[in-house]
């Protein structure tokens, strides 16, 4: 299975999104996981984007990683976040998110995603907690998690 995220950390070791990625494997039964991101460089947060992201160079650079992950994907995760970034960052964005898109489509992909957005897996304990306040969050993440049908809204609107 592949994940898509948003960009790599730049002052963590990412251990936190590693493991919920590793729980949602678990969960959905793949045998192994791989991470690529959207976004090639490292941000603290997904709101460098923005500043880091108004240039189109970082965004091509990661479309090399992401083909090559999607060539070798039995199916795909999105969890990029639901934020867009502002300025012309934006615009970047949403191309990129047009590409991807496309790609799975063109590999006819399984496509998941949790409570119907590409969640970061940072958030996927707290809309969990919110939309299922009895369950684990084990068993809140399994129920979360579902596939993408050709009905769906893309995940970003242009």
């Amino acid at each position: 299975m592949l994940v898509i995220g948003s960009n790599p950390p730049s002052q963590t070791s990412g251990a936190r999104t590693s493991a919920r990625v590793e729980m949602a494997r678990e969960v959905l039964g793949f045998e192994s996981v791989r991470l690529a991101n959207l976004f090639a460089l490292p941000s603290y947060r997904s709101g460098g984007l923005s500043e880091l992201g108004a240039t189109p160079e970082g965004w091509l650079a990661a479309r090399v990683e992401m083909e090559e992950a999607l060539s070798e994907a039995s199916a795909v995760l999105l969890a990029y976040g639901i934020g867009e970034p502002t300025g012309s960052a934006r615009a970047h964005f949403r191309e990129q998110v047009a590409w991807l898109n496309e790609q799975i489509d063109q590999r006819d992909l399984p496509t998941w995603w949790v409570g119907g957005a590409p969640r970061h897996p940072s958030r996927w304990q707290r809309y969990t907690w919110r939309a299922y306040p009895n369950a684990s969050f084990t068993e809140a993440l399994g129920t979360a998690l579902s596939l993408m049908s050709p009905t769906d809204p893309p995940p970003a609107r242009p």
